[in-house]
């Protein structure tokens, strides 16, 4: 029996999703309520991420376009900052966009998660240990420094100690050669 390569089914309704949510966000963006260049970051989001897709069908083509476009914002963010980066210098940027983006009408779970894989609620991370990793680091990159170092030292001393013992070596061997007529 040969294996499968995924349930068809899936397949099917994976690529009948791709088509609808392509569809509908052309259609915002033909209509100038969807920024052009958001159109391909948003339809792969939402292709994998179909819960977040706006179900309700009343919600006015502006409304959504406006949401589309907020919930871009929050993906270009999230595809360019690091943790680090939203714990220090960007926190508010995030949280902003994270506002924003909660105030229309898409699935709040998928938001909780990336607020709690963000922020880590529970888990205070001080600025302290965000020093002491600092310090460390710094410490271990001049560890390795000095480490390097001193590896081509003995590297060089190496070297010439094994030349001292080879010519020792032939001094040796010419010495206890028979002397010969």
């Amino acid at each position: 029996m040969v294996p499968s390569k995924g349930d068809p089914y899936q397949k099917v309704e994976k690529l009948s999703s791709s088509l609808l949510v392509m569809r509908e966000l052309e259609q915002l963006v033909t209509k100038k309520h969807l920024d052009y260049e958001n159109l391909p970051l948003l339809n792969d989001f939402l292709v994998n991420h179909p819960s977040v897709l706006l179900r309700d069908t009343s919600l006015s083509n502006k409304y959504k376009g406006y949401a589309y476009n907020c919930l871009a914002e929050l993906l270009k963010f999230l595809k360019t900052h690091s943790v680090l980066e939203v714990l220090g210098s960007c926190k508010t940027e995030f949280v902003e966009l994270l506002q924003d983006a909660r105030s229309f009408a898409f699935d709040k779970d998928w938001f909780d998660g990336i607020e709690r894989r963000t922020l880590f609620p529970d888990l205070q991370v001080s600025q302290d240990v965000l020093k002491n990793l600092s310090v460390s680091k710094q410490q271990v990159t001049k560890d390795v420094e000095v480490l390097r170092l001193k590896i081509e030292d003995l590297k060089h001393q190496l070297t010439s100690s094994e030349a001292v013992l080879e010519n020792i070596i032939q001094q040796e061997t010419a010495l206890s050669a028979p002397i010969g007529y």
